[in-house]
C-alpha cells in the first residue's frame, strides 16, 4: 500500500443533535473507542497491492449513530474487471476489555480485535456484523479486507463504500493492482498450534463427542489460518499411526489432504500447508509410518518431529538424544525440532538435532543481556525461531518493552514486526506455540490474558451462531492475525525482490523499518512507503518500471504535516504517537533516536528529511534513472525511521 489517505466524507442523521464522521484509517492502526478524526482528512482512500495479495482499511464511525451499516458490492477497472464476491469481506472490528496492560508497552481499556464478518468467506452465510450503534463522542471501526484475485488485470480499481443508517456517506476506495502476484503457499514457513480439542471446547463440545462435525470445524480454522498465510501445524486431532506402526489415514486424507495438495476451498487459490507436526512424536514405528504416507503423497517438505519443547520445562535433556534416534531409526528425513538455542544444545550433550528454535529474544538480545549482538552466526542455514511471553515479560506488571508481540493491547505494528524480522535474520520459519488458549479459560470474547499479557497463544474467537448468525460455527480471525497475514505478504516482496537479485536493497527497505529485534514499532507511513518501494524494486526487475510518484515535498502520507493519529492525540485515544513520543504517525513533533543507527538524522525538518546515506549498500550506486529513483525513498525511510525514538 503506498499510501492511504484519511477520508471525511459524513452527513448527520436526521435530528441528530450532532453530525456523526465517517473517516478512513490504514490498516497498521487500532482504532479505539476514544479515537477521533484528525482536523485535516482528505477526501479518498488508495490502496496498492500484487496479484493475489490482501490488503485492508478501516473505516470509522466517530457518534453518536445507531444503526449503522456498510457495503462495498466490488471494485471495477472501467473496463469489466471486477473484484467482488468473497474477495470484499467487511468485518465489525468488535471490542474487548484488558483490565492489566501487556508489559510496558500494554494499555488497559478497551480494544478492537475480533472481526466478526458482514458475509463469512468460509461458508459464504450472512453474519450479524450490521447494524451497529456508536455512542456519542466514540468510534467503532470496520475492516475493509480486499483480496486481488491471481488473475486480475494489473491497473486502478475504483468503488464506493455505502454507509448507511444513523449517519450516512459515500467513501471513494482507490486499488492499484501492481502487475505482479505473491504466492498462494508462503515462502515463510510456519507452524503455529491449535490444540487437539480447542475447537471444540469453545465451541461448546468439551468432549468433542460429536466426531464428524468436530473435524469439519477443524478443518474450517485451518482453512481460516491458511487464508492468512499461516500453517496449522497439527490440523488433524487423532492419532493416525500406532505406538506399532498400525496406520489408519482415512480421515486424515479426507479433511485434511486439500490442505497438503491445494485442493481446499481456500481465499488464496492452490493454499498448502507448509509444516504438519508428527502426532505422537519420535516413536520410531510412529515416525516411519509418517513419513512414508507423507512421502508418497509428495507431502514430504512438511512434516516434522517436534521433540522436546523449551527444555528442561517439558522434558529433560537427558530425554533428548534418544528422541532423536528413536525419530531418525523411524525416517532420518523427518527433522527433529528442539525449542532451543544451538549454546544450551551443546552445553548439555545434545547431538544430530536438525532444526533449532531459538525465540527472538535469543537471536539478538538489548545491549548488555546475555544474547547482546546478532546471533545468527551461530546456527546452521536453516532454522525457525519463535515469539514467546518473553516479549511482554510473562507476569503482570511487568515493564518490558520493544519486542514483537502477538498482545492485543499492543501498535498494530508490532504485530505484524515478526515476519519483517524473519527476513532481515535469515530465517526459514515461525513457530507459536497456540491459537486458541484462551478457548480454554473462560470466554474468550471477553477475557484473553494468559501468561501476563492479553491474547498470548490466541488468535481465534469461536464463531458460535448464538454470538455472530448464521447457521455454520466458524472460526473468528482476530485484528492480529490479519496483521502477522499482512507481515507474511510483506516478506514476500522482501523475498521476491532478492530472488530478483535485489537483496541489498531490500535488506536496506527492511532495515530501515525495523531495524533490530527490540525495535519492533514503526509508523504506517513507514511500512506503505516501505512497501511501494519493494513492488518498485519487483517492477523494474521484471522489466515492468512505472513512473515514480513525485516526492512528498515535505508533507506527510495523509497529505498534511499532522500525523494519522491526529496530532498529539494517538488513534487509541491517549496523548502519545505510536512510537511512544508526541508524534502523529507521520512525523509531527518527532522524537530523537540517540542509538547508532547509521544514517541517523536528528535534525532538519521531520516532513522533509535529509538523506542519510552511511548504511545502505547495493543496487544505489548503480547507474540508469529507474535506479536513481528507487534509491530516494528507502532513504528517506532510513533517515525518518532513525529519527524516531524507538522503544526501550
Amino acid at each position: 500500500m503506498r499510501v492511504l489517505a484519511l477520508v471525511v466524507v459524513a452527513s448527520a442523521a436526521a435530528g441528530s443533535a450532532s453530525a456523526a464522521q465517517v473517516w478512513v484509517a490504514p490498516s497498521a492502526v487500532k482504532i479505539r473507542p476514544a479515537a477521533q478524526p484528525p482536523s485535516n482528512a482528505t477526501s479518498s482512500a488508495k490502496i496498492s497491492a500484487a496479484l493475489n495479495e490482501f490488503e485492508s482499511f478501516h473505516v470509522v464511525v466517530t457518534g453518536a449513530a445507531t444503526d449503522v451499516s456498510m457495503a462495498l458490492e466490488g471494485l471495477s477497472d472501467g473496463a469489466g474487471d471486477i473484484i467482488t464476491g468473497r474477495d470484499v469481506v467487511l468485518y465489525r472490528e468488535a471490542l474487548i476489555q484488558v483490565t492489566s496492560p501487556s508489559g510496558g508497552d500494554g494499555a488497559t481499556g478497551f480494544w478492537p480485535d475480533a472481526l466478526v464478518p458482514d458475509v463469512d468467506p468460509i461458508a459464504r452465510e450472512k453474519r450479524n456484523a450490521f447494524p451497529f450503534s456508536v455512542p456519542a463522542g466514540e468510534s467503532r471501526a470496520v475492516l475493509v479486507d480486499i483480496h486481488v484475485p491471481q488473475n486480475a488485470l494489473a491497473g486502478v480499481y475504483r468503488g464506493i463504500i455505502n454507509v448507511t443508517g444513523g449517519v450516512t456517506a459515500q467513501v471513494p476506495v482507490e486499488l492499484t493492482v501492481w502487475d505482479f502476484a505473491v504466492p498462494s503457499t508462503s515462502t515463510l514457513k510456519s507452524a503455529f498450534g491449535l490444540n487437539w480439542n480447542a475447537p471444540c471446547v469453545g465451541h461448546g463440545d468439551n468432549n468433542c463427542s460429536h466426531y464428524p462435525s468436530d473435524l469439519a470445524l477443524r478443518a474450517r480454522y485451518v482453512q481460516a489460518a491458511l487464508d492468512n498465510h499461516l500453517s496449522i501445524r497439527d490440523p488433524f486431532y487423532s492419532p493416525t499411526v500406532s505406538s506399532t506402526g498400525v496406520a489408519n489415514w482415512s480421515d486424515f486424507d479426507t479433511y485434511v489432504a486439500p490442505f497438503l495438495d491445494g485442493t481446499a476451498n481456500t481465499r488464496l487459490p492452490g493454499a498448502r500447508l507448509t509444516t504438519v507436526k508428527v502426532s505422537d512424536g519420535w516413536a520410531t514405528p510412529v515416525v516411519a509410518g509418517w513419513g512414508s504416507h507423507f512421502r508418497q503423497k509428495g507431502w514430504s517438505t512438511t512434516v516434522f518431529d517436534y521433540t522436546c519443547d523449551e527444555p528442561p520445562q517439558t522434558c529433560q535433556w537427558s530425554d533428548i538424544n534418544p528422541r532423536i534416534v528413536s525419530s531418525h531409526a523411524g525416517d532420518p528425513s523427518v527433522p527433529t525440532l528442539v525449542t532451543t538455542t544451538t549454546a544450551a544444545a551443546q552445553q548439555n550433550g545434545i547431538v544430530g538435532l536438525d532444526l533449532f528454535v531459538p525465540e527472538i529474544n535469543q537471536m539478538e538480545g538489548k545491549p548488555g543481556s546475555q544474547w547482546a549482538g546478532d546471533q545468527r552466526s551461530k546456527y546452521p542455514a536453516n532454522i525457525w525461531w519463535y515469539q514467546s511471553c518473553d516479549s511482554f515479560g510473562c507476569a503482570a506488571g511487568s515493564t518490558v518493552t520493544g519486542w514483537p508481540t502477538y498482545a492485543i493491547d499492543s501498535d498494530a505494528t508490532r504485530n505484524r514486526a515478526m515476519e519483517w524480522m524473519s527476513f532481515t535474520y535469515n530465517i526459514q520459519g515461525e513457530l507459536y506455540y497456540e491459537t486458541a488458549m484462551a478457548y480454554y479459560l473462560g470466554d474468550p470474547w471477553v477475557t484473553q490474558s494468559a501468561f501476563g499479557g492479553n491474547g498470548d497463544g490466541t488468535l481465534f474467537y469461536p464463531g458460535t451462531t448464538a454470538r455472530i448468525g448464521g447457521q455454520t460455527e466458524i472460526p473468528i480471525e482476530s485484528l492480529r492475525m490479519k496483521a502477522i497475514r499482512d507481515g507474511m505478504e510483506d516478506y514476500e516482496l522482501l523475498a521476491f525482490a532478492t530472488k530478483l537479485g535485489m537483496g541489498a536493497q531490500a535488506m536496506a527497505l527492511a532495515r530501515s523499518v525495523f531495524p533490530v529485534t527490540y525495535q519492533s514499532t514503526t509508523t504506517p507511513e513507514t511500512l506503505d512507503v516501505a512497501r511501494g518501494e519493494l513492488a518498485a524494486l519487483i517492477l523494474h526487475g521484471l522489466g515492468k518500471d512505472v513512473q515514480p510518484p513525485p516526492p512528498d515535498g515535505g508533507q506527510g502520507a495523509d497529505g498534511g504535516t499532522q500525523g494519522a493519529d491526529g496530532g498529539t492525540q494517538g488513534v487509541d485515544g491517549g496523548t502519545q504517537g505510536a512510537d511512544g513520543g508526541t508524534q502523529g504517525a507521520d512525523g509531527g513533533t518527532l522524537s530523537v533516536d540517540a542509538g547508532s543507527d547509521a544514517g541517523s538524522d536528528p535534525g532538519g525538518n521531520p516532513g522533509n528529511p535529509r538523506v542519510a546515506t552511511a548504511g545502505l549498500t547495493g543496487g544505489c550506486s548503480s547507474s540508469g534513472v529507474q535506479w536513481a529513483w528507487l534509491c530516494i525513498p528507502a532513504l528517506a525511510i532510513a533517515a525518518r525511521r532513525k529519527r524516531r525514538k524507538l522503544p526501550n
